[in-house]
């Protein structure tokens, strides 16, 4: 297990520049108050292509105003510009996502990918939690 964000950081740049990167890759990823993991998948599509998993846990769908709760998530989601967008699972969990393809990706863009995704997980899950559970 991975003690610390750039100690990940740092593994997963050298199993990419080895091209050891490989499907079944899984890692917790922390920063602040976001918690998740870092992982490689198959593309569900085109099982050749491996992508690069970030996935944050935000909250819990509240269980009022509902409608209003999504819409943010649709605005923050058309702010990120398709850098990362939020899901939601199917036990009504909110995440932050991001994912980029393995081939062709360079070390800049794998650290970006990771630092800027956790980043906007530790800043939104906080705001988005004060707005919508007190």
């Amino acid at each position: 297990m991975t003690t610390s964000l750039m100690a990940l950081v740092t593994d997963l740049v050298s199993l990419l520049d080895e091209g050891t990167l490989s499907a079944g890759f899984s890692e917790p990823l922390e920063r602040g108050s976001a918690k998740g993991d870092v992982s490689v998948i198959r593309d569900a599509q085109d099982p050749q292509v491996l992508i690069v998993v970030v996935r944050l846990e935000i909250m819990a769908v509240p269980s009022t105003d509902e409608q209003r709760f999504f819409q943010t998530l649709l605005t923050l989601n058309h702010r990120f510009h398709g850098r990362a967008s939020f899901c939601v699972d199917d036990h009504r969990m909110v995440y932050l996502t991001a994912g980029r393809p393995v081939d062709d990706l360079d070390p800049g863009e794998l650290v970006d990918l990771i630092l800027w995704t956790s980043q906007q997980a530790d800043h939104y899950d906080d705001l988005l939690q004060n707005e919508f559970t007190n």
